[in-house]
């Protein structure tokens, strides 16, 4: 046999001494693996394949269950542990279905407690450290793959056998960590073994923390590379550091509630287990910056997070004299290492000039999740003398920075300030329910800060200098702590005119957008700024001067030498937005205004000189970006007004803004927002030319949000005056005529986001069912829309039949008439599914449009369909956009992409409720016909006869017929039992199925395809589909039944 031949070659090279070691030792790894996989192959013939594999590996005076001592021994031992490591490897590797993976798995694991005897044994021995490490590595290999009943006092005798020889030397000592991690992650260490608890879990405390000698001298050889200057990847021991590491993270996930209980059960202070919470925080300990000069500093961070998560309440602390100590000193020690590793390196130059890109990313990572640590160790109690203590090194840094006009240690502030920031929501929650000592705390953090703000502020400017990169960080972290702690502020409010916090603002945003170098820190303070202004301006009352000293600096920005990125360029125009109610006549915003317009004009002019003449393109932007990057800024200032005026009734000021405006200025204002909309629509349609090449998805998506921001600050529910009416009637002109053109250019890539757009403006104009000129524009531009939907499928269709499958003989003169066949959607609907998907969404806003009546506030349905009030108006009594409506839902029936089908199926479903109410009976005879109940059962049938479907689709299929079974249930019952070939009598079905080359050739591929099914169960799948009675989970029972016996092969 090829087993008994495999092994014997394999004890032949072993025993072989005349060929070089190495290729002995290539060969028979060679010579194992192929054993392993023909163990994998031929699982049904072995019993014990370890130790009928390991008896043949040794000598022969020696037993399985022996430990040899000789030379010849140990080599054998080496060759048992390569045998053993190679097995889990293969497995873990190998391509095996789930039952055979779990066949060899059982075979494996019978053999476990031989294998942990070998184990433990070779720990034991006096054996050399290679085969030792060997072991280890293998140890941890095979404690991936433990059972659930893995003996835990097998897990507890082999880490007993693990810890001996582990911190003999560093090979032992990573192989061994490899060995302890895997022995965390996949067992228990005993501690459900029966025993006490307590007892075991010391042991372990006590040989964990043995390991602290050597982590101890790992950290001073890092402290001595790192100050000879050595990166984390040239530091030898870098691999020893991340597994241990690795190790304690892993410990704190799996056994931290039980070392809590053990510190809050000791009488006494512990040693071991205050040795192992030292250990807990080296990661976070290690000098130099991460991750350029160590890379532990994330461990470390998830390792306190686990850590503080099992912290019990100090209401649970029973001993409080010092546990409560120990737990407020290593709250202490651990927010002091993660407050040292948030601070920036001083050597700013390298941050971002030296260091990858890819590293400074990570450090950002890491600072953001030190501030997750930092919230939640404010929830407990122990770390409040930290932030107090933090508290007073603020004070007295901004007390020594006022008085003696310095900032050499910036990078200090900075980080407190940030470690505010992190706790600002906590903060604000706790003062808000009058916590006394939160509201201490807030009160001198927001004294320090404004003191601080004001003196930045000060006439001399201080971004200047060797310190001007560390004050622009150091001022973007304050002003995003203003940002944060808004709620503080405003019972303050006469602090925000007394230290003008809005010109601080303003005067870092200008600093930062005149910036040259350092762009990233520039950009990240300018972003800062401009939110924290969007905050003031919508939660706080600003003087009208204040307004138009904002609307005057974000004119110099806008216009200033250096272009602004995309982000800060929308942020600008929100805040633009968000004054524009308060200072509409303003001749600084009207400026700032018409020079964007005038500069939108001029782009999209040159965009349509450029198509017609490729030559004489002068501009710099992409084509791709251009649309999308002259019109954000409208979009965000059509935003922020949208958010000002809907906010307006709730407005208060008690300075010079007046209180909220009344109904004729903010009618006023949207008559100004009307007119600039009306002019970027008459540029974009006047841009339109015979081919929109420049006009993308990403253009189409913008224009939609343009319009769909500048509706809302447009329109209200006031009644409109006859100028606003004017104008109204004018903007919605422009966009029904942009619409059109863009409908008219539309290819199928972008026909999605037309329909999107679409709806928007029919949504528009049959909002007020009072102004019948709009009403009947709206309807028709619904009819538009529906015949570019009706051109698309047609064209799909056409494109199938041109192509058409041979065994699907659709005939030389099929009528094309909606509904189309489902089959013949399915052919070539997968390539255009986000069409498909679009189109059925679109049908879906018709069916469910509403319009606000105008003698109520209660919104109602229509008592006639938006359908059927269009085939009313022109005059259509085919119902044929109902019918195209179902070829929208019969694309996506046959699809395998779930978002099409749930969409289409629930379509359909809509479709089928409407016609069954009474306001719909006129359609009916119209839409459910023979022909329309023969494609849609026979395209079900093909999809259900693919074989089992995920439970998701059982339920939505279940629910389509549940809904289709209304209409004529005993028709459908003897369509289905005719196309399942159920019954061999003669009826008005047999003769329709086979009245064209199309229904017989549908026929015959249905009757094929369910073929492995027997006749009981094609009855059975008929009757409970159609039983207009039957609960739905038969009809789910019917469809799972079906479905599995088409896919099991007949017997």
């Amino acid at each position: 046999m090829i087993r008994e031949r495999l092994l014997t070659s394999i004890v032949e090279l072993r025993d072989s001494k005349s060929e070089g070691a190495g290729k002995i030792s290539m060969l028979l790894k060679q010579l194992l693996k192929a054993l392993v996989h023909l163990l994998f192959r031929t699982a049904d013939s072995w019993d014990f394949p370890v130790s009928f594999v390991i008896s043949h590996l040794k000598d022969s005076e020696f037993k399985v269950t022996q430990l040899p001592v000789d030379s010849a021994a140990t080599d054998a031992n080496n060759f048992v542990v390569c045998f053993l490591s190679i097995l889990v490897e293969e497995f873990n590797s190998a391509n095996l279905s789930f039952h055979a993976r779990q066949q060899i798995k059982h075979l494996i694991l019978k053999e476990e407690p031989l294998v942990f005897q070998i184990f433990q044994e070779l720990m034991a021995s006096k054996t050399n450290e290679a085969i030792l490490a060997s072991v280890f590595r293998c140890c941890s290999l095979w404690l991936t793959i433990l059972s659930a009943t893995t003996s835990a006092t097998d897990c507890l005798n082999f880490a007993r056998a693990l810890y001996g020889p582990i911190n003999r030397s560093e090979l032992l000592f990573s192989a061994g960590l490899d060995c302890l991690i895997n022995l965390f992650e996949e067992g228990d260490f005993g501690l459900s073994s029966g025993r006490d608890t307590t007892q075991l879990l010391d042991f372990h405390i006590q040989k964990l923390a043995g390991l602290q000698p050597l982590v101890m001298q790992l950290v001073e050889a890092h402290s001595s590379a790192v100050h000879r200057g050595f990166c984390w990847e040239e530091f030898a021991q870098n691999e020893l550091m991340s597994k241990t590491a690795l190790l304690l993270l892993t410990l704190t996930e799996k056994q931290m509630g039980n070392l809590w209980k053990r510190v809050l059960q000791a009488g006494e202070p512990h040693s071991a287990i205050h040795t192992l919470f030292d250990m807990f925080l080296f990661p976070l300990s290690l000098a130099g910056n991460y991750p350029l000069e160590e890379s532990v500093s994330d461990l470390g961070v998830q390792i306190w997070f686990n850590v503080v998560d099992a912290l019990p309440p100090i209401c649970e602390v029973t001993q409080l004299n010092q546990s409560t100590l120990f737990i407020e000193d290593l709250q202490c020690r651990f927010l002091n290492a993660a407050f040292s590793k948030c601070r920036f390196t001083p050597d700013l130059e390298a941050f971002f000039y030296h260091w990858q890109s890819e590293q400074r990313e990570q450090w950002y990572r890491l600072r953001s999740e030190l501030a997750d640590t930092f919230l939640a160790a404010y929830a407990h109690q122990q770390s409040l003398p930290f932030f107090v203590q933090l508290q007073a090194r603020l004070r007295n840094l901004v007390d020594r920075y006022v008085m003696e006009e310095a900032f050499s240690d910036w990078q200090e502030l900075e980080a407190i300030i940030f470690v505010f920031n992190s706790i600002s929501d906590q903060v604000v929650h706790e003062v808000a329910h009058e916590n006394h000592s939160t509201c201490q705390l807030a009160s001198v953090v927001l004294s320090a800060a404004i003191r601080l703000a004001a003196y930045m502020n000060g006439g001399r400017s201080i971004f200047e200098g060797s310190t001007m990169v560390g004050l622009l960080l150091c001022s973007g972290t304050l002003v995003t702590l203003f940002r944060n702690i808004i709620p503080l502020l405003e019972p303050n409010k006469s602090l925000l005119l007394e230290n003008d916090l809005v010109g601080f603002f303003l005067k870092c945003l200008v600093a930062a957008s005149q910036t040259k170098g350092h762009k990233d820190v520039a950009n990240r303070m300018a972003s800062s700024s401009l939110k924290t202004i969007q905050s003031f301006i919508q939660e706080l009352p600003l003087t009208l001067t204040q307004s138009e000293r904002i609307i005057s600096t974000l004119g110099v920005i806008s216009a200033g030498p250096f272009p602004l990125s995309v982000n800060l360029e929308a942020q600008l125009w929100k805040c633009v937005g968000l004054l524009l109610p308060f200072c509409g006549s303003s001749i600084s915003l009207s400026s700032l205004i018409h020079l964007r317009l005038e500069e939108t004009k001029v782009n999209l002019e040159c965009r349509e000189n450029e198509q017609a003449d490729p030559s004489s393109s002068h501009l710099s932007r992409s084509t791709k970006a251009s649309v999308v990057t002259l019109l954000q800024p409208f979009v965000e200032l059509f935003r922020g007004v949208s958010k000002t005026l809907n906010r307006m009734d709730d407005y208060t000021c008690d300075d010079a803004v007046d209180p909220p405006l009344p109904i004729i200025e903010r009618a006023q204002i949207r008559e100004s927002i009307s007119r600039l909309l009306l002019q970027l629509v008459t540029y974009l349609t006047q841009s339109l030319t015979d081919k929109i090449g420049y006009f993308d998805p990403e253009s189409i998506e913008m224009i939609t949000e343009l319009l769909k921001l500048g509706f809302s600050a447009c329109f209200s529910s006031i009644m409109e005056n006859p100028s606003s009416l004017h104008c109204h009637d004018s903007l919605l002109e422009r966009t029904v005529e942009l619409t059109s053109r863009l409908l008219n250019y539309t290819s199928d890539q972008l026909l999605p986001h037309s329909l999107e757009l679409s709806w928007l403006v029919i949504d528009t104009l049959l909002r007020d069912p009072l102004l019948e000129s709009r009403f009947s524009v709206g309807l028709h531009l619904l009819g538009t829309v529906l015949q570019h939907i009706d051109t698309a499928f047609t064209r799909l269709v056409v494109s199938v039949l041109d192509n058409s499958d041979p065994m699907l003989d659709f005939g030389p003169g099929l009528c094309l008439e909606h509904p189309f066949p489902p089959i013949l959607m399915g052919l070539r609907a997968q390539d255009i599914t986000d069409q498909v998907e679009a189109c059925a969404t679109f049908i879906h806003h018709v069916l469910d449009w509403q319009r606000k009546n105008k003698e109520s506030t209660v919104e109602y349905v229509c008592k006639s369909c938006l359908l059927n009030t269009y085939e009313s108006f022109v005059g259509d009594s085919t119902a044929l956009f109902w019918r195209l409506s179902f070829t929208a839902t019969f694309a996506g029936l046959c699809l395998p992409e779930w978002n099409t089908v749930d969409c289409c199926i629930h379509l359909c479903q809509r479709l089928l409720a409407r016609l069954n109410d009474d306001n719909h009976h006129d359609v009916l005879p119209k839409v459910i016909t023979p022909d329309f109940l023969f494609e849609i059962h026979a395209g079900l049938l093909l999809v259900l006869a693919k074989g089992a479907l995920p439970r998701r689709l059982v339920n939505k299929y279940s629910d389509l017929y549940a809904s289709l079974r209304i209409f004529f249930p005993d028709k459908q019952f003897a369509l289905l039992r005719t196309l399942l070939r159920c019954t061999d009598h003669p009826s008005d079905w047999s003769t329709f199925v086979s009245r064209t080359p199309h229904h017989q050739s549908v026929t015959m591929a249905v009757q094929n395809a369910v073929l492995r099914a027997n006749l009981s169960e094609r009855n059975c799948f008929a009757r409970g589909v159609t039983r207009s009675a039957a609960p739905l989970n038969t009809v789910k029972s019917a469809i799972s039944s079906f479905t599995m016996a088409c896919s099991t092969p007949g017997q």
